[in-house]
């Protein structure tokens, strides 16, 4: 394996591999030998500190060329988290009478999800130390293997709720380590859209397959043989891609990891964009898993017919993430957020007062562009806020406890709609869009320091 020069402090040598390196390192140019990220516009104020502290690790990354086949596995296993993401709320019109339940039952997957989210968030950074990158990786998605065939068999709805359990700890351990990966290496800005414009591109084909298979078949569950077969090839490319690093933690790694959790969840940045990530990705499985109930509920639609319009935010999303990535950083992070959220929040009140289902799927898709950007553009910025020697612990953090919104609003609002109706999906969604106005604006600016 290539093996890429650090130094640990003024004097000690060392060697890590890169998928190790990458992972628990912030880059710097060294010699001035790697690949430069371009400068921003003179109008953004939102630079990434580059210079590293005296005696600090100094790191130079090494080509995405001679790390591409990691940045495949990582960005194949956030396209299936898209997939399993995006199918719960196109498969809620049918679970429901499959299982003879209500929405309040419906929403305990989410709650499962949920737990399983928090349970990785504590435990991420004590296996990166031990088993290293590829290890957490595999484990993750062994785990989500192993749900997606439990659930293809149609299980008691007791045992389908703690798949999700299951699922939740194998995606945010993927999650987690893609995140601190990808947001390490140069032109992060760019690889992170990548990254998650694959998640929404997951997210994308799931409710198309899954309310195809469920309208023209008689076995919903089938939809999960698609998730297990995915996610047999995302077991296959992990271990190819990670072979050699699996298994290995970084050197004094086990020894570092109680201190930089507790470092982390002291440190006040990360604390803000932890409550950022965990508003803003509940806004969005919030809305791409209950908008079909509603439009359906609400708006008296077809489930055959607007089981698709899921698929119209989702690609909106998609789309948000990858055109609006280069965009957001050269006219500046911090402003391009409030920009993305007033419109958000224009399209949204139209989606809530406008009682059209084509206007509806039109609005939901705008909202999914939107906000598409937050996620990566948030971990970029996150990256220039939080010292370099706590980028693995809080990034994958940040990403674990931030997804838990995935599970925690969904599950909220499913509960709260078994009471008084799927209707209060709008309040929901305003008030998220609210919420993170107010922790957009907490988040410390970074200061310019000319390259």
């Amino acid at each position: 394996m290539t093996q890429y020069k650090m130094f640990i402090g003024p004097h000690i040598p060392s060697t890590v591999p890169p998928d190790i390196a990458l992972s628990s390192l912030r880059r710097v140019d060294e010699e001035r030998t790697s690949i430069e990220e371009p400068r921003a516009s003179s109008h953004d104020s939102e630079l990434r500190n580059d210079e590293p502290p005296t005696g600090a690790t100094v790191f130079t990354p090494p080509p995405v060329s001679a790390i591409k086949f990691q940045l495949f596995a990582m960005n194949f296993a956030t396209f299936l988290a898209g997939l399993n993401d995006a199918a719960t709320g196109a498969l809620v019109p049918y679970l429901q009478p499959a299982y003879n339940i209500g929405l309040l039952f419906i929403a305990l997957v989410y709650l499962a999800n949920f737990a399983g989210w928090t349970v990785a968030a504590f435990s991420n950074l004590h296996l990166h130390s031990r088993i290293g990158t590829g290890g957490v990786m595999l484990l993750g998605a062994t785990l989500q293997l192993t749900a997606h065939a439990i659930q293809l068999s149609k299980p008691p709805y007791p045992v389908f709720v703690l798949t999700y359990f299951l699922v939740g700890i194998g995606i945010a351990f993927q999650d987690a380590q893609a995140n601190a990966f990808v947001g390490g290496v140069n032109n992060a800005h760019r690889w992170l859209g990548i990254l998650h414009a694959l998640y929404g591109v997951g997210a994308l084909i799931s409710p198309l397959v899954a309310t195809r298979i469920a309208t023209t078949t008689s076995h919903w569950e089938w939809f999960y043989a698609v998730l297990l077969g995915t996610a047999g090839v995302n077991v296959v490319c992990i271990t190819a891609a990670f072979w050699e690093g699996i298994g290995k933690g970084a050197q004094g790694a086990k020894e570092r990891a109680n201190k930089d959790l507790s470092k982390t969840v002291q440190n006040r940045t990360v604390l803000l964009m932890s409550a950022f990530f965990f508003l803003y990705v509940g806004t969005e499985v919030t809305a791409g898993g209950w908008v079909v109930e509603f439009l359906i509920r609400v708006r008296g639609g077809e489930p055959s017919h607007v089981g698709y319009v899921a698929s119209g935010f989702w690609g909106g999303l998609t789309l948000g993430r990858i055109l609006l990535a280069d965009i957001t950083f050269r006219l500046g992070e911090r402003r391009m957020i409030f920009l993305y959220i007033l419109l958000a929040l224009i399209v949204q009140f139209i989606f809530w007062f406008v009682p059209n289902i084509i206007a509806n799927a039109v609005m939901i898709s705008l909202l999914g562009f939107f906000i598409g950007p937050f996620f990566p553009t948030g971990i970029n910025v996150a990256t220039k806020l939080i010292p370099r020697e706590l980028h693995v612990s809080a990034i994958g953090f940040m990403a674990t406890t931030g997804q838990a919104g995935s599970a925690a609003f969904p599950f909220l609002t499913g509960a709260i709609a078994a009471k008084v109706g799927v209707q209060v999906l709008q309040p929901v969604l305003v008030g998220l869009l609210v919420g993170m106005v107010g922790l957009w604006a907490a988040v410390p600016r970074v200061t310019r320091r000319d390259a």
